[in-house]
């Protein structure tokens, strides 16, 4: 299975991958051996215990840096997701599902298999069976644990923290079965507090004047110069501070979740650009690189003080020249939103103490004559034109809703920008499902 939607932005971690604690990298390995299943095995029950995560096969250590693996099967044939299913089936309790899919490396154009694993399991799972030199042991719930590496919980910590994703994943079962409830008080997420807004606003109006200056003084030519429209979004936290550092802030950015490729504050070792100290904020342009087109030519900003900022110019201007600045993807801006709102709640969790609030200001600007449309096609769409060329919600938010009522958060914060497509208006599954594919790594 071949990935070519257009959501999915795995180039960075082809280029540059690093292990996490929800990424682990394996060399090339013959999947006839019953070591190398133990290993397989054994590293995908971690990341189902660790809530979910990728496995990316055929890249090595070398020198401290991961580089692809230059003994290169001649087929891929074996690294599929029957395979993988296959694997976790003799030797996980309970079994769980993986999905791969070949992800094509942006500079040498080689295949590599990333397998994605959900996470979603509403029991600790352990491993069924034992390699013969121990590759994999029987009777262990495996973890992912700091290094990073795989093994087994050492300390009531580490069971406490298996344990509560458990227990959320169940909890997921009670939110689903309450929401049609919960969806009546819908309204009330759009009540910002005004002098909240407004300094939200003055963070954001900074912000755009700064990358204004810097995108315009790029040559016309340039592929990555964002011309045609562009999607900002903004956040402010109002709680009490923890006083992180910018460095320390720094660091929790760049270990906090992935769920795209192409992820939110993204900080690309292998690029020169950033992040940087600018007017006492975390700064990073990306149109500093001749990277991309306009959807990897991201700006963004973090104040210490809790205020965030990125734009990112349209995916959709990247297809071919007689589609640029004509269409709009439906499910993007879900993904694009949602990825930032979960990112948001991540850094004012370690940011703040329990306890604050999230203002949101988001816009999206170069809309006038694009048509609505679904890159996969299994969405029906009425092809409706949007007439307005801009549109611009705010949205006050909870902790608790960001992580338990997503659907709902990012639908009144994006419902009046659909409704300019004709009066479109996405089904309550639409945005369900949508978001629980990036919640899931679903791509």
């Amino acid at each position: 299975m071949r990935n070519t939607d257009i959501k999915s932005r795995f180039d960075d971690w082809l280029i540059n991958p690093s292990e996490t604690l929800d990424f682990e990298v394996k060399q090339w390995l013959d999947l006839t051996d019953a070591e190398n299943k133990g290993l397989i095995a054994k590293a995908l029950i971690a990341l189902e215990n660790n809530g979910g995560g990728f496995l990316l096969i055929g890249f090595k250590d070398e020198a401290g840096r991961l580089r692809p693996d230059p003994d290169r099967p001649q087929s891929l044939d074996r690294f599929t997701t029957d395979t993988m299913n296959d694997i976790i089936k003799g030797r996980a309790e309970p079994t769980f599902h993986v999905e791969v899919t070949l992800q094509r490396h942006p500079l040498t154009d080689e295949e590599f298999p990333l397998i994605r694993v959900a996470g979603t399991s509403k029991v600790p799972v352990r491993s069924s069976s034992e390699t013969p030199r121990s590759s994999l042991k029987n009777n262990v719930y495996y973890i992912r644990a700091p290094g990073p590496a795989s093994r087994a919980p050492q300390t009531a910590k580490e069971w406490d923290s298996l344990m509560r994703r458990c227990l959320n994943n169940q909890r997921q079962e009670i939110i689903e079965l309450s929401r049609h409830i919960l969806a009546g008080d819908i309204g009330a997420l759009s009540s910002s507090a005004p002098k909240a807004q407004d300094t939200l606003k003055a963070f954001n109006d900074k912000a755009m004047v700064r990358w204004r200056r810097l995108n315009d003084a790029l040559a016309d030519d340039k592929a990555h110069k964002i011309t045609l429209g562009y999607w900002a979004f903004s956040a402010s936290i109002s709680g009490v501070s923890n006083h992180r550092t910018a460095g320390e802030i720094v660091a929790a950015n760049r270990s906090a979740r992935r769920y795209t490729g192409w992820t939110v504050f993204i900080n690309p070792t292998h690029l020169s650009s950033g992040p940087s100290m600018v007017d006492g904020t975390i700064e990073a342009w990306l149109g500093k690189d001749e990277y991309g087109g306009p959807g990897f030519a991201d700006f963004w900003r973090i104040d210490p003080a809790g205020h965030f900022f990125l734009l990112r110019g349209f995916q959709e201007d990247e297809l071919d020249q007689s589609k640029r600045g004509k269409l709009f993807e439906a499910s993007i801006a879900m993904w694009r939103l949602g990825e930032f709102l979960l990112r948001i709640a991540d850094l004012a969790d370690y940011m703040f103490q329990d306890g604050y609030k999230v203002h949101v200001h988001c816009t999206w600007t170069g809309l006038a004559g694009r048509r609505l449309y679904s890159h996969t096609g299994r969405r029906s769409l009425r092809a409706g034109i949007c007439n307005d060329d801009s549109a611009t919600t705010t949205a006050e938010l909870d902790r608790a809703t960001i992580r338990d009522l997503l659907p709902e958060a990012v639908k009144s914060l994006t419902l009046e920008l659909y409704q300019r497509f004709s009066f479109f208006e996405p089904s309550a599954d639409f945005y369900a499902s949508e978001l629980a594919d990036l919640k899931t790594g679903q791509w």
